[in-house]
């Protein structure tokens, strides 16, 4: 566990690969804490299993997607089963609520009342989720993506969901005390034409937006993914880790202590 004063918001990895999980883990998923309140920031594969590591289901109430490919959405249906389930005999009593870009069909399967509700976001958009304040910027991706900034009392997270690297993205992260990067590719590889970012692209937003920690996500099936953090921590001299699995960061994410089940 990263210890920090003055904390206010808690971060726990659900999930951190991309296209598919390991086994036994999940694809991308980061479930918020903050004075009693929680917010799960997108439920790729394995995501509803792994979540129950962290949380009871029924106390889930909110999940904001970023977009729809399936290692950052396919858990949504199982979570709306769930509740499902919960509500009908007793377990929940409240619906889960999503959050999502307007592309269908996609949209409308997240609403199955009374057990599910869904809300759009765009780009432009403001939205107050009980203590979390959440705005947001279109990414570069080959689907429509959109980046997160999460702010609750004096934290502030910053996740990049999925896109290549370009400058308004690190304008959009600057400052944040932890900053959630996708890093879905090694040194060398062309993450503009794929719709991602490499280690040398993350190392890039590293040094714009300087970040209080830099948390290296949406990890590749293949190779080493520790060799990443070498790859970043060869042009950024700042604080930078590998996500892993039920990892806990507490922000601000200043004095850490590592802990990590």
């Amino acid at each position: 566990m990263f210890n920090g004063g003055g904390l206010c918001m808690r971060c726990t990895v659900i999930g951190c690969w991309g296209g598919c999980c390991r086994v036994n883990e999940a694809c991308s998923a980061y479930l918020l804490s903050c004075q009693g309140e929680h917010l799960l920031l997108d439920c790729g594969s394995g995501a509803a299993s792994m979540l129950q590591n962290a949380l009871p289901l029924q106390e889930l109430h909110h999940v904001l997607l970023s977009h729809y490919h399936y290692d950052h959405c396919s858990d949504a249906g199982a979570l709306s089963y769930g509740r499902l389930i919960q509500m009908q005999t007793g377990a929940a009593q409240q619906p889960l609520h999503f959050y999502g870009l307007p592309v269908e069909p996609y949209f409308e399967r997240l609403t199955m009342e009374p057990y599910t509700y869904a809300q759009t976001i765009g780009a432009d958009d403001k939205l107050q989720i009980g203590p979390f304040c959440c705005t947001f910027h279109k990414t570069a991706h080959p689907v429509e993506c959109l980046a997160v900034k999460v702010k609750c009392g004096q934290s502030t997270l910053v996740y990049t969901a999925d896109g290549a690297y370009t400058p308004k993205l690190a304008e959009f992260a600057e400052g944040a005390d932890l900053l959630i990067a996708e890093c879905s590719l090694y040194a060398g590889a062309d993450g503009a034409r794929a719709g991602h970012m490499t280690s040398t692209d993350v190392a890039q937003l590293g040094c714009k937006a300087a970040p209080g920690m830099l948390l290296l996500s949406h990890l590749p099936l293949y190779g080493d993914p520790h060799l990443l953090v070498d790859q970043v921590k060869a042009q950024w001299n700042g604080e930078v880790r590998l996500a892993q699995t039920l990892m806990t960061v507490e922000l601000p994410a200043l004095k850490r202590e590592e802990s990590v089940p």
